[in-house]
């Protein structure tokens, strides 16, 4: 029921169709819905717009009758000045749709357009004619028109036989309708076994819409009932359902019926509605293609990405460790601004009623988002019971339900949802990005990567050969801080560089705590650096730090990196986030796991230092972000801001690689 773009067209690229499933990257997101079960389904306002779906719906609905009520003249024989009338005015309308979506388009009409109002225009006209019969032929022409809008190309849609079979099943059973409705009585044999036809489509009708939404869709209870989509396809299965049943239900009240005045009022107030279920059965399908395909559905343990929308564009929502207990919550997209304290779980159960701004609902609590130093967009920490099946977030009056499955199993990671809780979670949305696994594993804060301390030990050895009079640590209580704070010792005192607890007025500072309490020391060193001197030597941080969240705490900061931020590789990693997970910020841990998913290569045989600092003309977004001219690109490492390399590779002692930038034997200094 969905339309990919490369079906062929009934009018020009551009006008109408194929309205296709929502989405500025669909193939993006299919691929990665095939392969990783946390996907995002993007909201209604990534569909088509709304003049182009209505005239879609019109269209194709007027299709479906105008095809059926030439299906079936196999069996009803001659048509009534009834049936021809409303065959010609379903005609008239589908030319009129055809007609306006070409005008849209701003092209000339193509051949499978004229091929379309010759076929359309031809079954009424033959119904008129002395061989009714002949109307068949069109009729097919319209409906293999109809099952390529509605089903797509032939071997392209994963689920064409069973879109296929339901819009020949819709054009049937709107077709046997019109005839029953338009046929008062039965004076032969000919509206009966129409009459099951009818009940032969409309429970194949429901039957392949059934085992569509089992298999492909919507996977939650909240999702077909909270969703455009979800009521759509709901009624898909439900509408032809309908016709069968009212069919079936005169066949078995006009046989009881003892005279013949009963059997007419039977036959006047059942076939009425069973046409128009028909009519919106075939409607319905139509809607399938221009909304959001629906999201997998959440499991436990893995990480929860989804976007909804509360009127304001699209949002990105993620939930992790999906457990029970303490979750986080980020809520990320244009628009989304929070202020006040970093989120902290709430330690009662708070105000029932909705705060100002954008929150989170779990049963009677209301968590508001709120800032979290080092990370973009909103949080919240949110306590999720067993048994949980939904949250819900509201903003301005609107709510929108998110279904969750927490499982039983409490274990999670730890600091999933603590300070390192969203670098965590960046890392599980690199995974989902690459097609991999959505689990929520290890988080990065809970070891030192090797890459890490070669970086950290060239970083010291640099700042000896500088002269540094000596360095401060700034670290939390992390496993990978600690850590790191034992390679950067152990450097120093190799180098004969001494280790001060606070950073002098000429030393230099070396952050390798998280993002949160990194953003807070660099934020404070800057600031104390404007009044009284301090670590004029250079803040140096860890290289997973790089995050604009941290680097945009300070006009200048130095980090050393095994690779560019601007080369190829991790551009693509940067632009897959902005397409799938748009207003979420690009990582190092991110990247890591969107590589190793991947198997993407893109580190240098060693690292060297980068200078990060705000630029004083605004980077601006190109169409892959997503921005706008004049706006910083929310999408890139370092939003307003360059990261630019400054020196020579950072080798190990006794080796002597080649610097990738120049060529030139690599040196310790930068």
């Amino acid at each position: 029921m969905m339309s990919p773009s490369s079906i062929v067209t009934l009018v020009p690229a551009g006008g109408l169709l194929p309205a296709g499933p929502a989405g500025d990257a669909p193939a993006l997101l299919r691929a990665v819905a095939g392969a990783a079960p946390a996907v995002l389904a993007r909201g209604p306002q990534d569909g088509v717009p709304f003049a182009d779906t209505a005239l879609r719906l019109v269209l194709l609905t007027a299709l479906a009758v105008v095809a059926g009520t030439g299906l079936v003249r196999v069996l009803a024989g001659a048509p009534g000045r009834a049936e021809r009338v409303v065959a010609g005015v379903a005609a008239l309308v589908a030319v009129s749709a055809a007609v306006a979506a070409v005008t849209r388009s701003g092209a000339g009409p193509t051949g499978w357009t004229l091929f379309l109002l010759a076929a359309t225009v031809a079954v009424p006209a033959l119904l008129a004619g002395s061989r009714p019969v002949l109307a068949v032929v069109p009729a097919l022409a319209v409906t293999a028109l109809l099952v390529l809008q509605l089903a797509g190309t032939p071997g392209v849609a994963p689920w064409f036989a069973l879109d296929a079979g339901y819009a020949v099943a819709g054009s049937l059973a709107a077709g046997a309708a019109v005839h029953l409705v338009t046929t008062r009585t039965d004076e032969d044999a000919r509206p009966a076994r129409v009459r099951v036809l009818g009940i032969a489509a409309g429970t194949v009708g429901a039957v392949l819409a059934a085992v569509r939404l089992a298999v492909a869709g919507p996977f939650s209870l909240t999702d077909v009932h909270g969703t455009g989509f979800g009521r759509a396809a709901l009624v898909t299965v439900v509408a032809p359902a309908a016709v069968a049943a009212l069919l079936l239900a005169e066949s078995v009240l006009t046989r009881r019926a003892v005279h013949r005045v009963r059997a007419d009022e039977v036959r006047d107030r059942v076939r009425t509605p069973a046409a128009l279920a028909a009519v919106v059965a075939v409607g319905a399908a139509t809607l399938l293609a221009a909304l959001p395909a629906p999201a997998p559905a959440a499991v436990p343990g893995q990480a929860l990405l989804r976007s909804v929308d509360l009127g304001t564009g699209p949002l990105t929502l993620a939930v992790a460790p999906m457990r029970p207990g303490p979750n986080l919550v980020q809520l990320t997209g244009a628009g989304v601004t929070v202020t006040g304290p970093d989120a902290t779980m709430p330690a009662g159960h708070g105000e029932t009623g909705a705060p100002a701004g954008y929150a989170v609902r779990t049963g009677d609590r209301d968590v508001p988002f709120t800032a979290r130093s080092g990370a973009p967009g909103g949080w919240a920490l949110v306590d999720l019971p067993e048994g949980a099946t939904s949250i819900t977030v509201t903003a301005g009056g609107l709510a929108r339900a998110v279904p969750v499955d927490v499982g039983t199993d409490r274990t999670a990671p730890a600091g999933a949802s603590g300070a390192d809780g969203p670098e965590c979670l960046s890392a599980a949305v690199g995974r989902i990005l690459a097609g991999g696994d959505p689990v929520l594993g290890p988080c990065p804060s809970e070891g030192l990567d090797p890459a890490d301390a070669r970086a950290l030990r060239g970083t010291v050895r640099a700042l000896a050969s500088q002269g540094a009079p000596g360095l401060a640590i700034a670290g939390d209580v992390s496993p990978r801080s600690r850590a790191a704070a034992d390679v950067v010792r152990t450097a120093a005192a190799a180098a004969g560089l001494p280790v001060r607890p606070a950073p002098g007025p000429d030393d230099a500072l070396v952050v390798v705590s998280g993002w949160q309490h990194a953003a807070t020391t660099v934020r404070d060193t800057a600031r104390a650096a404007q009044t009284t001197p301090t670590a004029l030597g250079g803040t140096y941080l860890a290289p997973w730090l790089l995050t604009g969240g941290v680097l945009g705490q300070s006009p200048g900061t130095l980090l050393p990196l095994d690779f560019g931020p601007q080369e190829q590789v991790p551009q693509r990693y940067v632009r897959t986030l902005a397409a799938v997970a748009p207003g979420s910020a690009p990582s190092l841990s991110g990247l890591r796991a969107w590589a190793a998913t991947t198997g993407e290569a893109y580190t240098d045989p060693a690292p060297a230092l980068y200078g990060a600092a705000p630029v004083s003309v605004p980077m601006t977004a190109d169409d892959d972000g997503g921005g706008h001219h004049g706006a910083p690109n929310e999408a890139a490492w370092f939003p307003g801001g360059a990261i630019v390399r400054i020196g020579s590779a950072l080798t190990e002692p006794g080796r002597a690689d080649t610097d990738p930038g120049t060529g030139a034997p690599a040196g310790p200094t930068p």
